[in-house]
Protein backbone atom coordinates (compact mmCIF):
# COMPACT_ATOMS: atom_id res chain seq x y z
CA UNK A 1 0.00 0.00 0.00
CA UNK A 2 1.22 3.38 -1.05
CA UNK A 3 2.31 5.93 1.85
CA UNK A 4 -0.88 8.46 1.00
CA UNK A 5 -1.97 9.16 4.45
CA UNK A 6 -3.29 12.01 5.63
CA UNK A 7 0.16 12.77 7.91
CA UNK A 8 3.12 12.63 5.28
CA UNK A 9 0.97 13.18 1.86
CA UNK A 10 1.89 16.22 -0.14
CA UNK A 11 -0.60 18.38 -0.51
CA UNK A 12 -1.95 18.00 -4.56
CA UNK A 13 -1.15 21.66 -5.62
CA UNK A 14 1.95 21.08 -5.11
CA UNK A 15 3.17 17.79 -6.63
CA UNK A 16 -0.02 17.94 -9.22
CA UNK A 17 -1.26 21.51 -9.40
CA UNK A 18 2.07 23.47 -9.06
CA UNK A 19 4.25 21.61 -11.97
CA UNK A 20 1.55 21.50 -14.77
CA UNK A 21 0.68 25.15 -14.22
CA UNK A 22 4.56 26.22 -14.36
CA UNK A 23 4.50 24.50 -17.87
CA UNK A 24 0.75 26.03 -19.05
CA UNK A 25 2.03 29.64 -18.01
CA UNK A 26 5.41 29.48 -20.03
CA UNK A 27 3.74 27.74 -23.33
CA UNK A 28 0.80 30.32 -22.46
CA UNK A 29 2.93 33.13 -22.73
CA UNK A 30 5.29 31.63 -25.66
CA UNK A 31 1.72 31.52 -27.95
CA UNK A 32 0.45 34.62 -26.76
CA UNK A 33 3.34 37.02 -27.02
CA UNK A 34 6.77 36.04 -27.96
CA UNK A 35 8.88 38.98 -27.55
CA UNK A 36 7.44 39.18 -23.89
CA UNK A 37 8.15 35.57 -23.57
CA UNK A 38 11.31 35.79 -24.96
CA UNK A 39 12.15 39.06 -22.78
CA UNK A 40 11.46 37.58 -19.52
CA UNK A 41 11.95 33.82 -19.88
CA UNK A 42 15.92 34.53 -21.19
CA UNK A 43 16.06 37.10 -18.48
CA UNK A 44 18.20 35.93 -15.30
CA UNK A 45 15.47 36.98 -12.92
CA UNK A 46 12.79 35.73 -15.38
CA UNK A 47 10.42 33.75 -14.33
CA UNK A 48 11.93 30.29 -14.42
CA UNK A 49 15.25 31.55 -13.33
CA UNK A 50 13.97 33.18 -9.80
CA UNK A 51 11.45 30.05 -9.88
CA UNK A 52 14.05 27.68 -9.69
CA UNK A 53 15.75 28.98 -6.55
CA UNK A 54 12.33 29.76 -4.86
CA UNK A 55 10.83 26.32 -5.25
CA UNK A 56 14.22 25.15 -3.39
CA UNK A 57 14.16 27.55 -0.56
CA UNK A 58 10.88 25.53 1.38
CA UNK A 59 12.58 22.19 0.49
CA UNK A 60 16.00 23.22 2.15
CA UNK A 61 14.06 23.83 5.41
CA UNK A 62 12.23 20.80 5.09
CA UNK A 63 15.55 19.17 4.55
CA UNK A 64 16.79 21.04 7.58
CA UNK A 65 14.26 20.04 9.58
CA UNK A 66 14.68 16.05 8.76
CA UNK A 67 17.67 16.53 10.14
CA UNK A 68 16.97 17.50 13.46
CA UNK A 69 14.61 14.17 13.57
CA UNK A 70 17.63 11.71 11.48
CA UNK A 71 17.87 9.67 14.91
CA UNK A 72 14.77 7.99 14.00
CA UNK A 73 15.86 6.61 10.29
CA UNK A 74 16.47 3.09 10.48
CA UNK A 75 20.51 3.45 9.75
CA UNK A 76 23.00 6.05 9.66
CA UNK A 77 24.18 6.18 6.15
CA UNK A 78 20.57 7.67 5.66
CA UNK A 79 21.71 10.80 7.01
CA UNK A 80 24.60 10.91 5.24
CA UNK A 81 22.32 11.11 2.48
CA UNK A 82 19.96 13.42 3.38
CA UNK A 83 23.01 15.66 3.89
CA UNK A 84 24.10 15.09 0.44
CA UNK A 85 20.50 15.68 -1.02
CA UNK A 86 20.17 18.98 1.31
CA UNK A 87 23.76 20.08 0.01
CA UNK A 88 23.36 19.69 -3.51
CA UNK A 89 20.39 21.55 -3.37
CA UNK A 90 22.16 24.76 -1.59
CA UNK A 91 24.56 24.35 -3.77
CA UNK A 92 21.90 24.29 -7.11
CA UNK A 93 19.69 27.24 -5.95
CA UNK A 94 22.85 29.39 -4.69
CA UNK A 95 24.66 29.01 -8.11
CA UNK A 96 21.41 29.57 -9.98
CA UNK A 97 21.31 32.80 -8.74
CA UNK A 98 25.22 33.06 -8.34
CA UNK A 99 24.79 33.55 -5.10
CA UNK A 100 22.65 36.64 -5.10
CA UNK A 101 24.83 38.46 -7.40
CA UNK A 102 21.31 38.21 -9.80
CA UNK A 103 19.58 39.82 -7.08
CA UNK A 104 22.53 42.15 -5.47
CA UNK A 105 24.20 43.66 -8.96
CA UNK A 106 27.83 43.24 -7.31
CA UNK A 107 30.93 42.94 -10.03
CA UNK A 108 32.68 39.66 -10.07
CA UNK A 109 35.87 39.40 -8.32
CA UNK A 110 38.52 39.09 -10.88
CA UNK A 111 40.13 36.07 -9.84
CA UNK A 112 36.78 34.41 -10.29
CA UNK A 113 35.82 36.65 -13.68
CA UNK A 114 38.58 35.12 -15.49
CA UNK A 115 37.99 31.60 -14.83
CA UNK A 116 34.10 32.17 -15.45
CA UNK A 117 32.66 31.60 -18.75
CA UNK A 118 30.23 34.30 -18.41
CA UNK A 119 31.87 36.81 -15.60
CA UNK A 120 29.08 35.21 -12.58
CA UNK A 121 29.98 34.88 -9.15
CA UNK A 122 29.46 30.88 -9.36
CA UNK A 123 31.23 27.86 -9.74
CA UNK A 124 29.45 26.05 -11.90
CA UNK A 125 30.53 28.25 -15.03
CA UNK A 126 34.06 27.22 -14.43
CA UNK A 127 34.04 23.71 -15.08
CA UNK A 128 31.99 20.89 -16.54
CA UNK A 129 32.77 18.87 -13.27
CA UNK A 130 30.92 21.65 -11.25
CA UNK A 131 28.00 21.97 -14.26
CA UNK A 132 27.07 19.63 -16.33
CA UNK A 133 28.61 16.39 -14.75
CA UNK A 134 26.31 17.71 -11.29
CA UNK A 135 23.64 17.97 -13.64
CA UNK A 136 23.59 14.30 -15.39
CA UNK A 137 23.48 13.00 -12.29
CA UNK A 138 20.82 14.69 -11.22
CA UNK A 139 19.07 14.00 -14.55
CA UNK A 140 19.66 10.28 -14.00
CA UNK A 141 18.76 10.32 -10.64
CA UNK A 142 14.95 11.81 -11.32
CA UNK A 143 15.08 9.38 -14.54
CA UNK A 144 15.63 6.56 -12.21
CA UNK A 145 13.99 7.74 -8.90
CA UNK A 146 10.65 9.53 -10.29
CA UNK A 147 9.86 7.28 -13.43
CA UNK A 148 11.82 4.14 -14.27
CA UNK A 149 12.03 2.87 -10.04
CA UNK A 150 7.60 3.44 -10.26
CA UNK A 151 7.37 1.38 -13.70
CA UNK A 152 9.42 -1.42 -12.04
CA UNK A 153 6.79 -1.44 -9.16
CA UNK A 154 3.85 -0.97 -11.55
CA UNK A 155 5.07 -4.11 -14.48
CA UNK A 156 5.71 -6.20 -11.16
CA UNK A 157 2.40 -5.22 -9.91
CA UNK A 158 3.94 -3.92 -6.38
CA UNK A 159 3.27 -1.17 -3.82
CA UNK A 160 6.08 1.04 -2.68
CA UNK A 161 7.80 0.39 0.79
CA UNK A 162 5.67 1.23 3.43
CA UNK A 163 7.98 -0.18 6.55
CA UNK A 164 9.59 2.61 7.94
CA UNK A 165 12.29 0.52 9.44
CA UNK A 166 13.22 -0.27 5.96
CA UNK A 167 15.70 1.53 3.80
CA UNK A 168 13.77 1.70 0.29
CA UNK A 169 10.84 3.92 2.43
CA UNK A 170 13.60 6.36 2.62
CA UNK A 171 15.37 6.14 -0.34
CA UNK A 172 13.25 6.20 -2.99
CA UNK A 173 10.84 9.09 -3.77
CA UNK A 174 7.40 8.89 -3.76
CA UNK A 175 5.28 7.98 -6.64
CA UNK A 176 3.56 12.19 -5.19
CA UNK A 177 7.07 12.93 -7.70
CA UNK A 178 6.00 11.21 -10.71
CA UNK A 179 4.22 14.47 -12.22
CA UNK A 180 7.04 16.34 -11.43
CA UNK A 181 10.11 13.51 -13.31
CA UNK A 182 7.70 13.32 -15.94
CA UNK A 183 7.77 16.87 -17.10
CA UNK A 184 11.12 17.31 -16.02
CA UNK A 185 12.48 14.43 -18.24
CA UNK A 186 10.08 15.24 -21.25
CA UNK A 187 10.98 18.84 -21.67
CA UNK A 188 14.08 17.91 -23.04
CA UNK A 189 13.26 15.65 -25.27
CA UNK A 190 12.54 18.00 -28.31
CA UNK A 191 16.04 19.07 -27.93
CA UNK A 192 17.49 15.98 -28.02
CA UNK A 193 16.19 14.45 -30.57
CA UNK A 194 16.58 17.83 -33.07
CA UNK A 195 20.46 17.28 -31.71
CA UNK A 196 20.49 13.51 -32.36
CA UNK A 197 18.34 12.63 -35.29
CA UNK A 198 17.85 16.73 -36.58
CA UNK A 199 13.41 16.63 -36.13
CA UNK A 200 12.67 20.30 -35.88
CA UNK A 201 11.72 21.44 -32.51
CA UNK A 202 7.52 21.71 -33.00
CA UNK A 203 5.89 25.06 -32.28
CA UNK A 204 5.22 25.67 -29.36
CA UNK A 205 7.87 23.39 -27.50
CA UNK A 206 10.78 25.79 -29.46
CA UNK A 207 11.18 27.10 -25.23
CA UNK A 208 14.63 27.52 -23.36
CA UNK A 209 14.13 23.63 -22.37
CA UNK A 210 17.19 23.89 -20.49
CA UNK A 211 16.80 26.44 -17.93
CA UNK A 212 13.05 25.15 -17.48
CA UNK A 213 14.06 21.51 -17.04
CA UNK A 214 16.22 23.08 -14.60
CA UNK A 215 12.94 24.15 -12.59
CA UNK A 216 11.40 20.80 -12.57
CA UNK A 217 14.61 19.36 -11.32
CA UNK A 218 14.84 21.97 -8.26
CA UNK A 219 10.82 21.39 -7.67
CA UNK A 220 12.07 17.05 -7.76
CA UNK A 221 14.43 17.86 -5.15
CA UNK A 222 11.87 20.16 -3.13
CA UNK A 223 9.00 17.66 -3.12
CA UNK A 224 11.68 14.93 -2.24
CA UNK A 225 12.63 16.56 1.08
CA UNK A 226 9.50 18.14 1.57
CA UNK A 227 7.85 14.42 1.38
CA UNK A 228 10.99 13.01 3.41
CA UNK A 229 10.96 15.26 6.14
CA UNK A 230 7.10 14.32 6.17
CA UNK A 231 7.18 10.65 6.47
CA UNK A 232 10.15 10.93 9.17
CA UNK A 233 8.28 13.50 11.82
CA UNK A 234 5.20 10.85 11.08
CA UNK A 235 7.30 7.97 12.19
Amino acid sequence: MEDQSTDNALPVWAWLWLPIAALAVELGFRMANEPLYRQLWQSELGPVETGTVVVLVPGVLAGILALRWSARLPTRWLTGWLVLILFGSIYFGGEEASWGQHWGGWSTPEALSSLNDQGETNLHNTSSWLDQKPRLLLELGVLVGGLLYPLFLWLRRQARPTDPDGIHYWLWPSRQLLPTALLAIAIGLPQRLEKFFGWPIPYPLDIRASETQEFYFALFLALYLWSFQMRLNAK
